[in-house]
């Protein structure tokens, strides 16, 4: 009779333990590519799926549907929506599990919406689509903080604004602040 190792087992009742807390979409099987993400706009549209299947090819529909919840709801404008920072996006969130969403404060941004708030920079990254304002439910502003920029000094880009209520990530170079943004967040 074949034993199984301990490790073995080990890490499969941890594997059993967490499955309930995942979406069927983040559940993998070895050489499953699948990427996953569960977001939350502030007009209670969300998406909860997989945007890279399993064959590692991008869901455009899907991407098409987290596109429209990265709208600037002001202006009711899609733009961009750049795979890689689903990719951060999903990195940061994976720390938590998917038993919570991210909650978009602002992706997309027109020149318009940009130009309105106070405080943002001129050339914002938001403007290209390559920004979101997070937050999840739960966990403090400076512990996503923590974990972004874990993520960002791993993948060596990523700018990570920490604020009292929220966490800007963006796309951009490697670079980190508090308060203030600068002035290409």
């Amino acid at each position: 009779m074949a034993s199984i190792p301990r490790r073995g087992l080990l890490a499969a009742g941890f594997t059993a333990l967490a499955m309930p807390a995942l979406p069927a979409a983040a559940m993998q099987r070895p050489g499953d590519r699948r990427r996953a993400i569960w977001i939350r706009n502030q007009a209670g549209e969300e998406v909860r799926a997989a945007y890279i299947r399993a064959d590692g090819q991008v869901d455009w529909q899907v991407v098409a549907r987290l596109q429209r919840v990265f709208r600037d709801l002001r202006q009711n404008a899609t733009g961009p929506m750049p795979v890689l920072l689903l990719d951060k996006l999903g990195q940061i969130q994976g720390r938590w599990g998917f038993h919570r969403p991210l909650i978009l404060l602002s992706g997309y941004r027109t020149p318009r919406t940009n130009s309105s708030l106070e405080g943002a920079a001129r050339n914002s990254r938001h403007l290209e689509g390559q920004a979101a304002d997070i937050q999840i439910p739960g966990v403090p502003p400076a512990q996503v903080a923590a974990v972004a920029a874990e993520v960002s000094r791993h993948n060596m880009f990523m700018g990570v604004g920490t604020y009292g209520g929220f966490v800007h990530v963006d796309i951009g170079p490697l670079r980190g602040w508090r308060g203030a943004a600068p002035a290409t967040s």
